[in-house]
């Protein structure tokens, strides 16, 4: 995935564009994804608007984690390629007993208390990266719950 540029007027471009789009929604179940082209995009926000300054920290502190190809680049504008690869690792990895205590920590220290507000297409998705990140790269609960807040793409 190529880098989301982080200064201020590409970031004020992106939200005019990304908090008018509407293909990320809260009905949109992990099954639709599959139907969903693969070489598209999930655009907006799900629940409630966008706000500028949220954003823009969002993809600020996104940076830290430009390496790791399983974590979006920009919350609102996530490539359907990387959904369905999320959704994949929910279905094929299965956490050890410390690993998913690692999970449940993470849970309450986010935001929202999990992956995502609701059980759309999101929270499975983003609960297979948490699995990957904790199986695969080791991650403790504090950076999943980080990770989490910061690609949340509900809005606000």
């Amino acid at each position: 995935m190529p880098p989301v540029s982080t200064s201020t007027s590409v970031l004020h471009q992106r939200f005019a564009v990304l908090s008018r789009r509407h293909t990320n929604k809260c009905a949109l179940r992990p099954q639709d994804v599959d139907t969903l082209a693969v070489n598209g995009r999930l655009q907006g926000s799900c629940c409630t608007p966008m706000l500028l300054d949220h954003y823009m920290r969002q993809v600020r502190g996104l940076v830290a984690y430009r390496n790791v190809s399983q974590i979006p680049r920009d919350p609102y504008d996530l490539p359907i390629a990387l959904a369905k690869q999320l959704l994949a690792y929910d279905a094929s990895i299965t956490l050890t007993p410390a690993q998913q205590s690692i999970y449940m920590r993470a849970m309450k220290l986010a935001h929202e208390h999990g992956p995502c507000c609701c059980h759309c297409w999101r929270w499975p998705a983003f609960e297979g990266q948490a699995k990957y990140l904790i199986a695969r790269r080791s991650y403790p609960p504090s950076q999943i719950a980080t990770v989490w807040d910061l690609e949340d793409g509900c809005g606000g």
